[in-house]
């Protein structure tokens, strides 16, 4: 059983990492409210606070079972809703650098689910609003930080109202994501902003929805047709989701953008390196419009860098918003919540050492960073990367190709390389003597 370190507990913003927030936040504290600028959807879809939720999201293995851990039971309940569950080694076919990737023949526990975006934040709403702890204040918008100059502390928020409505509290967690307003806050209340780096591919997303016709049958629930660094630009993702759909994105590097009217989404596409991703939505019948998504750059706001009043921190996208196309953002607010976890375990009342917190998190986030703007930074029209020409450099960036190369032929590599990518293990067994055996020889 969790100690109870705070009287109130308060969370900007109601999308995957506020939610799992929560959740962590009201095992210490007497009551954790959170606030969101949206009317929440009674049942599941898209809403205008996340633009990107009629995008594509994947949930690692890691994050699921991170998931489930905060939820038992919601593997059930999400069954229920239309999820579907794979299994990464056997229904993921991927297309990478002129290849397929094996696919296994026997069951693995890479398992997680696919579905819609917004599904899944339903779901996780519904099985938070059973605790009795958490309030959600809707269509509510946070306009700035309460704080007290004598102590050093933040108090609370202010409401974006008419009246400038207070709400206080032990702890601030902003969790609003790439469109997070608290360096503008901090700076409101005479505190330093915390420094940015950006690493902008220029990576434009066209998503579309299909009915699945009833005579189509394939062995994949999730297929990627994958961009290849510096002249490929373009990708294409499909997955199966709840209703018997297929959500179908396409993608370009460098603003090479698909076009969003029908027949430029389908030349896009059939000017994929591989024609499987044509040929599954050619007699697809289109359920939605196409969407266009691309606030798709790297964004670090570095909270770890600058001295923060007591009282507030920040996770989520609102500290470390990665380029989509990896897949890794949902997981690592999964991860952010443990982190939060751990670091409220080792705390206690009136000792609440945010700045030790955001430290933390920054060094957890520290990988994910790194693999998304490290191959970002490959294609030559990315802005803000770091050059890759240095000797070490070349020859990681060597390696890693010829891992991947190698891994489409040699199925213990492919076992071994999901499992990293699904985060079950270290991405330093990459570089263990056996596995850098294989990949040379």
């Amino acid at each position: 059983m969790a100690k109870i370190i705070g009287d109130r507990a308060i969370i900007v913003g109601g999308s995957i990492a506020g939610l799992l927030s929560a959740k962590v936040l009201s095992d210490y504290f007497e009551q954790v409210i959170m606030i969101d600028r949206d009317k929440l959807p009674e049942t599941p879809q898209a809403r205008r606070g996340v633009p990107q939720s009629v995008q594509p999201h994947v949930l690692f293995t890691k994050g699921y079972r991170i998931l489930a851990e905060f939820f038992p039971g919601i593997e059930e309940q999400l069954d229920n809703n239309g999820a579907l569950s794979i299994d990464w080694a056997r229904e993921f076919k991927h297309f990478v650098e002129e290849k397929w990737g094996i696919e296994a023949k026997e069951a693995s526990d890479i398992v997680s689910i696919t579905c819609s975006r917004y599904l899944l934040e339903w779901t996780i709403r519904q099985e938070l609003l059973k605790l009795p702890k958490i309030k959600i204040l809707e269509q509510s918008k946070v306009a700035g930080l309460v704080y007290d100059a004598q102590t050093n502390q933040i108090r609370g928020v202010k409401l974006d109202s008419t009246q400038q409505t207070e709400l206080t509290a032990d702890l601030i967690v902003d969790a609003s994501g790439r469109s997070s307003q608290a360096s503008q806050w901090l700076e409101q209340i005479g505190q330093t902003a915390a420094p940015e780096t950006v690493v902008n591919p220029f990576l434009g997303y066209a998503t579309r929805r299909y009915k699945l016709p009833d005579n189509q049958s394939s062995n994949w629930k999730v297929l990627l047709i994958s961009q290849s660094p510096p002249k490929n630009t373009r990708l294409g993702y499909l997955a199966k989701i709840e209703n018997n759909e297929l959500i179908a994105t396409l993608g370009g590097y460098g603003k090479d953008f698909p076009p969003l009217e029908d027949r430029g989404f389908r030349e896009f596409a059939q000017s994929l390196a591989q024609p499987d991703f044509y040929q599954a939505i050619a007699d697809a019948i289109p359920t939605s419009p196409i969407y266009a998504h691309r606030a798709t750059a790297n964004r670090m706001r570095n909270y770890h860098k600058v001295k923060l009043p007591v009282g507030f921190i920040a996770l989520g996208d609102a500290v470390c918003a990665l380029c989509p196309v990896y897949g890794q953002g949902m997981t690592v607010s999964a991860l952010g919540a443990k982190t939060l976890q751990a670091w409220l375990d080792k705390s206690s009342r009136g000792k609440l050492d945010n700045n030790r917190f955001q430290k933390q998190l920054a060094k957890n986030n520290s990988f994910h960073w790194m693999l998304a703007t490290s191959q970002d930074s490959r294609f030559p029209t990315t802005v803000g990367g770091k050059s890759k020409s240095g000797t070490v450099d070349k020859l990681m960036t060597g390696y890693m190709n010829k891992l991947v190369s190698k891994s489409a032929s040699k199925p213990n590599l492919q076992l071994m390389f999901l499992e990293v990518a699904h985060l079950l293990r270290s991405p330093l067994y990459l570089y263990h003597p056996a596995v850098i055996w294989q990949v040379l020889t």
